[in-house]
């Protein structure tokens, strides 16, 4: 976020650019307060263009029908069927994925450290990594494969804990902490750092 003077300016506007670069120019008799509320007035409509930004740059990264996707220490070719986008495909491939290591990781871990679930179900999430039902069902989200193993192995032992302490209270952290060798603060700070469906410049998972 920037601000700039200008005398030749009549009025408060705001240019956001390709990069996400929020940039306001302000009149000479303009204070700078004056434009920072004028800005928190238009929040909605930037952060509305961030997302179309974001958006944007996300489909130019994302691999191309034809190209590989690589999950984990696999090359899998983006292969689309009548009527579907790369984006469907790529989670199909990933739920394909998911489905064929995620439940067996589920139950090593759980075994570990003495946990109980009914279920492991695998999903496409957008929003979320995964949840703990009140029947203590884990659901997962496919993408988990695309994440590094401590990420995923955090994921899953996060829902884990959720089958003895549902919400994030203080006992949760703790019990987490236990289970994560100290570690789940680091672990969740760097899991901040993810986003899901998303390819860095060189096709890859990136952050």
């Amino acid at each position: 976020m920037t601000y700039s003077r200008n005398r030749r300016a009549k009025n408060i506007s705001i240019r956001i650019n390709r990069r996400g670069e929020v940039m306001v120019t302000v009149p000479r008799f303009v204070t700078r307060r004056q434009a920072e509320a004028f800005l928190a007035q238009k929040k909605g409509w930037v952060l509305g263009k961030l997302r179309e930004i974001r958006a944007r740059q996300e489909a130019e990264r994302m691999p191309e029908a034809g190209q590989f996707l690589q999950v984990r220490e696999k090359m899998i070719p983006i292969a689309l069927k009548k009527g579907q986008d790369v984006e469907d495909a790529i989670w199909e491939i990933l739920l394909k994925e998911a489905k064929a290591c995620l439940p067996g990781r589920v139950m090593e871990l759980a075994g570990r450290h003495g946990f109980r679930y009914r279920e492991v179900k695998i999903r496409k999430m957008k929003s979320r990594w995964g949840s703990c039902s009140g029947k203590d069902n884990i659901n997962l989200n496919s993408w988990l494969v695309m994440l590094p193993d401590h990420l995923c192995d955090y994921v899953i032992l996060h829902e884990l804990v959720h089958t003895r302490h549902r919400d994030h209270s203080e006992r949760f952290w703790k019990a987490l902490d236990q289970v994560t060798g100290g570690s789940s603060k680091a672990l969740r700070k760097e899991l901040r750092g993810q986003r899901i469906m998303y390819f860095g410049p060189d096709g890859s998972p990136g952050q």
